[in-house]
């Protein structure tokens, strides 16, 4: 079986297409016709259990890793906020030693930044209804509702090349918030459904999904912790109600899902 990082780094994206990967919990990597390759919120080691050992194996991982950091080959990784499993501590001084990636997050990243000894030039602070125009796409910070929790995270709003992605990031549901990007469309939606933690449950994510009027949407945030909770068939059940004409896609952790308008 090829490995995960030689079936990112081989696989060929057709024209007017994009290549997405779960990694699993919040992380994805985009890969575009033109060969660059964007990693968003990769959790690649067990930090978080370590950090959190005070509740036992409430924060254990139930599903390993299946990338090693040391063999993340990126142009950009994103971070939508601070906490352990969207800003790996571990991983990003790993991921750091190649010269090739740049890093993006949150405000509250900046600090991880500096003590990961980023120097200023590889990395960029993103704010909310903030825009990045990178090599050959878009980037803009979308408002998100993480509470005190993180009062910084933001989502992450992607357009390559006409093909738009919004990777609402952790949030509670907020439309009200939302109403930019509602009137938009969007071509995949990744939004969580742990419903912990102040996030969407199955039934708001859902909700979202026909709100926005996605084309494609792509749940994550579930089945990597025991305290984070999210149920996939909840999710599928409430999508025939609230989205009845949107593409639900369940991923594999590892998976390619190749994305064509």
């Amino acid at each position: 079986m090829i490995d995960l990082a030689t079936q990112i780094r081989k696989l060929d994206v057709p024209p007017g297409s994009l290549g997405i990967f779960w990694l699993g919990q919040a992380g994805f990597v985009f890969k575009t016709p033109a060969e660059k390759i964007i990693y968003t919120d990769p959790y690649l080691t067990n930090s978080v259990q370590e950090a959190l050992s005070e509740y036992g194996s409430g924060f254990k991982r139930l599903t390993p890793s299946l990338l090693e950091p040391e063999e993340v080959e990126a142009d950009y990784v994103i971070s939508t906020h601070s906490h352990a499993d969207h800003f790996d501590v571990q991983a990003i001084p790993i991921i750091a030693c190649s010269p090739r990636p740049h890093f993006i997050g949150a405000p509250d990243c900046e600090v991880l930044y500096q003590q990961a000894g980023l120097p200023r030039d590889r990395f960029t602070i993103l704010h909310t209804r903030e825009q990045l125009d990178l090599d050959g796409f878009r980037l803009s910070g979308v408002y998100a509702d993480h509470g005190e929790l993180a009062p910084e995270a933001l989502g992450l709003w992607l357009d390559f090349g006409g093909i738009t992605v919004w990777q609402v990031g952790d949030s509670a549901y907020c439309p009200d918030r939302w109403q930019e990007q509602l009137r938009l469309g969007v071509d995949v939606l990744i939004p969580p459904i742990n419903g912990a933690f102040g996030n969407l449950n199955e039934e708001e994510a859902a909700r979202l999904v026909g709100a926005a009027h996605a084309r494609v949407v792509i749940p994550c945030h579930f089945w990597t912790f025991p305290l984070h909770g999210g149920d996939p068939a909840k999710f599928l059940e409430a999508c025939k109600q609230h989205a009845p004409d949107v593409r639900p896609v369940l991923m594999a952790q590892g998976e390619c899902f190749i994305y064509h308008p």
